[in-house]
């Protein structure tokens, strides 16, 4: 495949890209760094549509394990669900409650029915009642080492989870500028480490995917628009690479809601969104094979990163114990 075909077939994947377009106006000044295995990653990020609620880092790591081979784990298909049973992920028992109710109404109705509750509760139909209960909000969703844990388990410890912490409560600010600069030179060269990343940050320094027409290809063409910023949430997003154009550097975030879809963001505000803001750490997970744990960990060190567990405010609640107070 030729590099333009390359370029073309991962512009495809933005929202809202005209790829043509992208090519025609400025093909000879971008360059595209896609992690490995994208086209195979994107697929499957496809496939799982929405995440549920509070499920955003087991959903994130579901699509990048499926896309790297691991489909199913102990009989079961590796979803956001099945991913977020095993990373402990804490949800609201009051979504438990209604959704048990639920569950005894379709099994009363007519096939359409049932199917028509189904959708219209999505975001609350997990698979698994066995999660983590929590009624404090700043609790809910994953914690650094659950989404850490369910990799290593799904994988059999054939990949590594790797915590790199950008941002810490008691130092402050970890991913300064030019740390940021070494991150995306080892975003680029990702495929020497054959390296995934998964970021933990808070959404309130991302401008709106949703509400900004055609904003990835508005970035690629330097054309000017209001800003429009999203809410202030703490999430987790697959990063997907990286696309340069001139001096200018964009990263690919993979959304967990098709409605923000797979688009571009300054570099730079996804280092002030990596630090946070909200009195919470943040964080990146890098997933490589573990033949390479051990190159990918002393670069990085080598390279001046923390590579510690962050505080999200997620607990990680083992199978022992099940509900936080």
């Amino acid at each position: 495949m030729s590099q333009y075909s390359r370029m073309r077939e991962i512009l495809s994947t933005l929202k809202d890209v005209d790829a043509e377009k992208i090519l025609q106006s400025i093909g000879d000044r971008i360059r595209v760094y896609p992690t490995p295995r994208y086209l195979e990653i994107h697929r499957e990020y496809l496939s799982e549509l929405d995440q549920k609620e509070s499920l955003c880092g087991a959903f994130a790591a579901a699509y990048i394990l499926r896309g790297l081979g691991y489909r199913s784990h102990r009989g079961e298909a590796v979803d956001q669900d099945y991913v977020a049973y095993i990373a402990r992920v804490n949800v609201d028992p009051r979504d438990l409650e209604k959704l048990k109710r639920l569950k005894l109404e379709v099994v009363r109705l007519p096939r359409e029915k049932a199917e028509e509750i189904m959708r219209r509760n999505r975001d609350i139909w997990y698979k698994f009642d066995d999660l983590p209960t929590t009624l404090k909000p700043h609790e809910l969703g994953a914690s650094p080492e659950g989404v850490i844990h369910a990799i290593h388990e799904i994988s059999m410890s054939e990949l590594r989870a790797i915590p790199v912490k950008t941002v810490s409560k008691m130092e402050g600010e970890l991913l300064t500028e030019d740390k940021m600069m070494d991150l995306l030179d080892i975003i680029r060269r990702s495929g020497e480490y054959d390296a995934q990343f998964i970021l933990n940050l808070n959404t309130r320094h991302l401008l709106d995917s949703e509400k900004i027409p055609r904003l990835s290809e508005k970035l690629l063409l330097g054309e000017e628009f209001q800003e429009i910023f999203r809410e202030s949430v703490g999430h987790y997003i697959g990063c997907g690479g990286l696309i340069e154009v001139d001096d200018r550097c964009f990263l690919i975030l993979r959304e967990t809601y098709r409605r923000y879809g797979v688009h571009l963001q300054p570099a730079e505000y996804v280092r002030r969104a990596l630090l946070r803001g909200d009195g919470r750490e943040g964080g990146i997970i890098i997933v490589a094979p573990a033949s390479l744990e051990g190159k990918v960990r002393g670069m990085l060190l080598n390279r001046g990163f923390r590579l510690e567990i962050w505080d999200n405010g997620s607990p990680f609640i083992p199978f022992t114990s099940q509900r936080t107070s």
